[in-house]
């Protein structure tokens, strides 16, 4: 029976689903029952899904991995590259924006707020490390700061990009016969 109601967006009275007025104040439903038209479902491709805290980890596991594997391992390897200062903060930058465009590429639906959070909770463990082992090229803290907004900044803007990459669905057209839906309420 709960599929045959609808719920009014006024009084919160139940009302047959296909009524265009609420039985009890009289606030026009049409606009509640009606499903989003294709056109509709475009114009809102570039817009977030619902929040899932999941995404929220699985970034902040993918940004503390790669950031231990180019900020920590890879110095054991090579012993000329030296991550510290700026470049580390710059290195860092670059490994949020590819893995926030990653994260949205593979996830199901729009993940736009999802990767920047979990980069700005891996940014502050990353750049207390950068901290910790800058020995020669020293920063202030306030650097080291404005770096993990920065790389918080470039996962929000590779989240976009990751969302671009999968690609757009192809616009609706509409046909010769079909007019565009008004918005407007009809005069009585």
């Amino acid at each position: 029976m709960a599929a045959e109601q609808i719920e009014c967006h006024v009084c919160g009275a139940e009302n047959a689903r296909g009524t265009e007025r609420c039985q009890s104040c009289g606030a026009r439903l049409s606009e509640l029952a009606a499903e989003l038209t294709e056109e509709e479902l475009y114009a809102r491709r570039h817009q977030p899904d619902e929040f899932e805290l999941r995404w929220v980890f699985i970034s902040f596991g993918l940004f503390l991995v790669a950031a231990a594997l180019a900020l920590a391992l890879l110095p054991m390897v090579i012993p000329t590259y030296d991550p510290q200062g700026f470049p580390g903060i710059m290195i860092t930058i670059v490994l949020w924006f590819v893995g926030a465009a990653a994260i949205n590429y593979v996830s199901p639906g729009k993940k736009f707020l999802e990767p920047p959070v979990g980069g700005l909770l891996s940014a502050i463990p990353t750049m207390v490390y950068l901290s910790s082992i800058a020995d020669v090229y020293q920063l202030s803290g306030g650097a080291y700061v404005l770096g993990a907004l920065m790389a918080t900044m470039m996962a929000l803007m590779g989240a976009f990009v990751g969302n671009l990459l999968r690609g757009d669905p192809a616009k609706p057209q509409l046909q010769k016969n079909e007019r565009k839906p008004s918005r407007r309420p009809k005069a009585a």
